[in-house]
This record gives C-alpha cells, sequence and structure tokens, in this order.
C-alpha cells in the first residue's frame, strides 16, 4: 500500500508547476553554490602553491648565498642582509611558510575559511603569526560570508521543503480530497509517510544529484583519501536535516490548520531554528565570556616593545646570567651583539604579551564550548558543523592548524635563538635543519572527522525522531479532521 501511496504522491506531484519549480531552484542553487565553492578553493590553492613555491626558493637561495661566502667567492654583505647571521636568517631570509591543504569536499562549505588563512609565516617576529598573515578574501565576503553549499542546505533546503509540504495535507482537506483518500483501506500513517517518502526523494535525490555532477564535473578530488567517506558523510548529513524539516511539515499540517496558517507557522519555526537560536547563542556566549579584542593585543605588544627596548642591555645581561651555557664564550663587538640584544628583548616581550594571548584564546574556548555544548538546540547550527567539518573547514581542523603552527614557532625561534645568543653563524648544512610544519596534526584531527560528523548525525537524527512521536500522536485527529 505504502508503494502506491508513493507512486500516488508521485502523480499528483508531478503534475504541479512547483515541484518543478523547486527542482529547478535546487540544481540552479547547487550549482552557482557550488561555482562559488569552488573558486574559493582555487584561490586557496593558488595562494598554497604560491607560499609553498616561494619557501622552496628561499632556502634554495639561502643555501647558495651562504655556499659562496663559506668558499670565499664573494664578500660578506652587512648583517642585516647576511645569510649566515642568525638573526638574519630568522628575521626574513630562512622565514618558514606553513600551509592547511584543502580536504577534497572543501568547495562545499567555506565554513571558517573566511577567517582563519590557510597558511602563515613563521619567523622569529614577535606576535601570532595569524594576525600577521595577509588576507586574501574580499572583506564584503568576511562581513556576509560566501553562498556555498554548505548555505543552500542550512538555509535554503528548510525554506524548499516547507514550499512543496506547507499545504501537504491541509490543501487536500479544503479541496475535499483527503476525506475520499481516508475511505480506502489506508491508515493516516501511511498516507503521511508516502506524502513524506514522495518529496523526499525529490528534494533529496535532486540536491544529491545536482551535488555529485557538480563534484564530478567541477574538479573535485574524489579518488583522494578520504573523499568517498567525506560524500558519503555529506549525503547523510543533508537526508538527516530534511527529514528533521519534513517531519516538522507534516506535523504541522497535522494539527488541522488552514494552508495559509501553515504557511506562516512554518516560517515562523524557520525563522526561530536557523536564525533567532543560533544568534541568541552567539550573543550569550559573547556575553558570558567577552574576548579582549586584537586592537588591545596589538597595543599591549606594542607597549611591551617599547618598554623592553629601553632596557636592552640589561635584559640581555639577565638572558646571560639565567642561561649560562648560552653566553659567547668571548665577548664580540657589534652586529652581534646587537642582535642578541634584540633577541633578549624579542623574549621579553613575549613573555609580557603572552598573557594577553592566553586570556584571549581561553575566553574564545569558552566561547567555542558553550556554543558548542548548546548547539543541538538548533539543528542547522548541528547540520552546519558537520558540513564543514566534512568539507575540511571547521573549526576544529583549523584548530589543529593553528596548534601545529604555534608548536612550529616555538621550535624555529629555539633553532635560531640559540644560535644567535651563541653568536654562532648559519652554515649551509644548517638550512636544510630549518623546522618545518608538523603536517601529523592536521591529520590526526582528519582521521577524527568521521566520528565527530556521526556524533552531529546522532544530533539531527534525535529531534527527527522527537518530532515523528509528536507526529504519531497527532496521527488519529488527521482522519477525523478529513471528515469534519
Amino acid at each position: 500500500m505504502l508503494n502506491r501511496i508513493v507512486a500516488h504522491e508521485w502523480r499528483v506531484l508531478r503534475a504541479d508547476r512547483t515541484l518543478w519549480v523547486v527542482v529547478f531552484a535546487i540544481v540552479a542553487l547547487t550549482g552557482y553554490a557550488y561555482r562559488n565553492g569552488a573558486a574559493w578553493e582555487a584561490t586557496q590553492r593558488t595562494a598554497i602553491a604560491q607560499a609553498l613555491t616561494e619557501d622552496s626558493t628561499r632556502l634554495a637561495t639561502l643555501t647558495a648565498q651562504i655556499a659562496e661566502i663559506d668558499a670565499g667567492r664573494v664578500e660578506p654583505p652587512p648583517a642585516f642582509q647576511n645569510p649566515t647571521v642568525a638573526a638574519t636568517v630568522g628575521r626574513s631570509m630562512g622565514i618558514r611558510a606553513a600551509v592547511l591543504p584543502p580536504a577534497p569536499l572543501a568547495a562545499t562549505a567555506v565554513g571558517q575559511g573566511d577567517l582563519f588563512p590557510s597558511y602563515a609565516v613563521v619567523s622569529t617576529a614577535t606576535g601570532d603569526p595569524f594576525f600577521k598573515t595577509p588576507s586574501i578574501e574580499n572583506p564584503l565576503h568576511l562581513l556576509a560570508g560566501r553562498f556555498d553549499l554548505g548555505f543552500v542546505v542550512v538555509f535554503l533546503l528548510p525554506l524548499l521543503v516547507l514550499g512543496v509540504g506547507y499545504g501537504m495535507l491541509s490543501q487536500e482537506r479544503e479541496d475535499g480530497t483527503l476525506a475520499l483518500l481516508l475511505t480506502q483501506p489506508v491508515s493516516a500513517g501511511t498516507l503521511v509517510l508516502g506524502k513524506l517518502v514522495a518529496r523526499f526523494v525529490v528534494l533529496v535525490g535532486a540536491l544529491a544529484a545536482a551535488t555529485v555532477l557538480a563534484l564530478l564535473f567541477g574538479g573535485a578530488t574524489l579518488g583522494a583519501p578520504g573523499a568517498l567517506r567525506d560524500l558519503l558523510l555529506w549525503l547523510g548529513v543533508v537526508s538527516a536535516y530534511a527529514a528533521f524539516w519534513l517531519l516538522v511539515v507534516a506535523l504541522v499540517n497535522a494539527r488541522g490548520r488552514s494552508s495559509s496558517e501553515n504557511a506562516m507557522t512554518l516560517a515562523t519555526v524557520w525563522l526561530v531554528l536557523t536564525l533567532l537560536v543560533p544568534a541568541a547563542l552567539n550573543v550569550v556566549a559573547t556575553l558570558r565570556y567577552p574576548v579582549p579584542s586584537r586592537a588591545e593585543m596589538i597595543g599591549v605588544e606594542r607597549e611591551a616593545a617599547e618598554e623592553a627596548q629601553q632596557q636592552g642591555a640589561a635584559l640581555l645581561a639577565a638572558f646571560y646570567q639565567d642561561h649560562p651555557e648560552l653566553a659567547p664564550a668571548t665577548a664580540t663587538a657589534g652586529p652581534v651583539n646587537f642582535a642578541a640584544q634584540s633577541w633578549a628583548v624579542q623574549e621579553e616581550v613575549e613573555r609580557m604579551v603572552s598573557p594577553v594571548r592566553a586570556e584571549y584564546d581561553a575566553q574564545a574556548d569558552k566561547q567555542r564550548a558553550l556554543l558548542r555544548r548548546f548547539r543541538f538546540l538548533s539543528p542547522a547550527l548541528v547540520a552546519q558543523e558537520a558540513l564543514q567539518d566534512v568539507a575540511g573547514t571547521g573549526e576544529v581542523r583549523y584548530r589543529g592548524f593553528r596548534s601545529a603552527v604555534g608548536a612550529l614557532r616555538a621550535e624555529f625561534r629555539e633553532f635560531i635563538g640559540s644560535r644567535i645568543v651563541r653568536s654562532t653563524p648559519i652554515a649551509a648544512s644548517d638550512v636544510a635543519l630549518l623546522p618545518s610544519l608538523d603536517a601529523s596534526v592536521v591529520r590526526e584531527v582528519d582521521a577524527t572527522t568521521g566520528a565527530r560528523v556521526l556524533v552531529n548525525l546522532l544530533g539531527l537524527l534525535v529531534p527527527t525522531v522527537l518530532v515523528g512521536l509528536l507526529l504519531q500522536r497527532q496521527l488519529p485527529s488527521v482522519r477525523e479532521r478529513a471528515r469534519g
């Protein structure tokens, strides 16, 4: 009987122009959204490739210059241009690029990519390298976000579901056909289920087909490790999210109100769950755990630099007193002493600024924890986080990358700093020893993507089941209202 109901509903939907408008909208929106996401991914890949090329060229040039000086074929340039001076290498000539490669489905959701750069330049300079990395994004995109597949699924798919479902039962009751249908040997539950299945297959099928085609013809690397898993997870999240909204539509229809009342009710539910609840949670998190502004952090860093600069000699003496093993065997004059003094100043600035950075990170972590704890109040938030995780543009992946960059920066500063304070020149063989990014941190985060998405998938299925149970309680009244 269910098959017959689904087939009948498909014939009814097929005769309705609204369905074809919705299908066309899904295909068009999916294509346009994927095009935007693919353009963003291409920009990221170009920037990453350029950063890696510059990094490789820089180190090769540094090695060649040091070899020329060591062989006596060229005269050593001034200290601030000398590739054998550790301070110069750490400040400019030997800086390292750390990059975060896009995931296979990166084009499906820009996510945190609008806020966090996909590469950072690591040097001995004070300050967070992420604050100093030039933005490669349009400021308008940063303000409003990008129109990508994640946006289509989270915000527009529910509206399309409402568009083809708000009169699912009410329209037939108003036309007098619902009572006729229920005179047949079919339960109200089977009738509603058939209507839901027909709409689910059309909407989710059109979106899934359009997405797969866009991935295939849009240059996505579906053969990359983990790509098939990510695609299946993406389809699972979209299916669960669409099922939730379809059941909400059925629940509202089962109340026996008019089609216009159903449309208003469903629009209100969409507004609350997709916009108001996330906005309220964000406001609560911001007020509960205010984060120091970046301007304040930069101001503290400048003040610390000025204060430390005035005590340069004293800081250097104190540094050597605390680390006698790093003191040079003989006192030297000129640029090397100046470099050591500058290093001591930088270390003091790092010490003075670190509490502000720690407070910034701690408050931001508390905000994220609060939002993650209460994200299940809004299926839109759950779906958005899951889709961003699948695309590799979620917050967890970027935090893993930032952690890896922080470790690289600490290792790089230790490598260069020990040579500065010892007055040890950089040899050609040292260039190959310059620290590079430990990509295992990001790989470990990627390995847990499936587990994180499954948690969010469960967070979509639980409210879906709850709405289904509420709908089941309303089903007996559907037949009564149809007769009335």
